[in-house]
């Protein structure tokens, strides 16, 4: 059986709850339904197939995988991310992770079509075009929390399911940025634990602004590598 070496970042108040408990599930309390539920939702849904949930938890806990070289990224200057608190690396069975691709995971959260080619990217937009739909409506229907208004006709929602389709291409270890869902981790699984310093560093995050003031652009970057 094939193992993996995962890291999670978590806060204080979790690792508390993984020495008392034995185990860490997600706390339902700090997922933004409200914010993420469209996306979240599909998660859980693509994961409960492929990764069966014996625990009691509704939502993953979620992990680093792979980053280039190493498998979290690599601590930046900068303010560090509210929660990140200590790094936690522990091993699963590889069947036990549901694995993503980190770059086609911002079209989850924006509601947009993940394209397999240029052509087909090309295809997709022009039918967008004619429809008259923008990315505004498109990432209205997953943001309810942001807007309050948002297309339902059926037009729209059939380019909704078309690009819900085309999020199974998330589901994909072809990338050097993989991320992972766990439904639990047992405190047996654990190997490190490490206890983050307020240093003025950025930990376990890729969204941090970078020294141009911007953060990175993870759609246009995929774009960039379609062929």
């Amino acid at each position: 059986m094939i193992h993996l070496k995962l890291v999670t970042f978590q806060s204080i108040e979790a690792l508390n709850e993984l020495i008392e408990k034995g185990y860490l599930e997600c706390d339902i309390a700090k997922v933004d339904v409200k914010k993420m539920g469209p996306t979240y939702n599909w998660v859980v849904d693509k994961m409960s197939i492929k990764v069966p949930n014996n625990s009691k938890a509704k939502y993953p806990l979620w992990c680093w995988v792979k980053c280039f070289d190493g498998i979290c990224p690599p601590k930046h200057k900068g303010t560090p991310v509210d929660g990140f608190d200590v790094k936690i690396t522990f091993n699963k069975k590889s069947k036990d992770v549901f694995v993503t691709d980190f770059r086609r995971y911002s079209f989850l959260l924006n509601n947009m079509y993940i394209p397999k080619d240029k052509k087909d990217k090309e295809q997709f937009e022009r039918k967008l075009k004619d429809l008259g739909i923008t990315s505004e409506d498109l990432i209205a229907f997953v943001r309810r929390d942001k807007y309050k208004k948002y297309r339902n006709d059926r037009q729209f929602l059939n380019i909704c399911e078309e690009i819900r389709k085309s999020f199974d291409r998330c589901i994909t270890k072809d990338s050097n940025i993989l991320q992972g869902c766990v439904w639990r981790i047992n405190i047996e699984e654990v190997e490190k634990i490490e206890l983050l310093d307020n240093d003025g560093y950025v930990y376990g995050s890729l969204n941090y602004i970078r020294s141009n003031g911007k953060r990175m652009d993870w759609i246009a970057d995929y774009y960039k590598r379609l062929k």
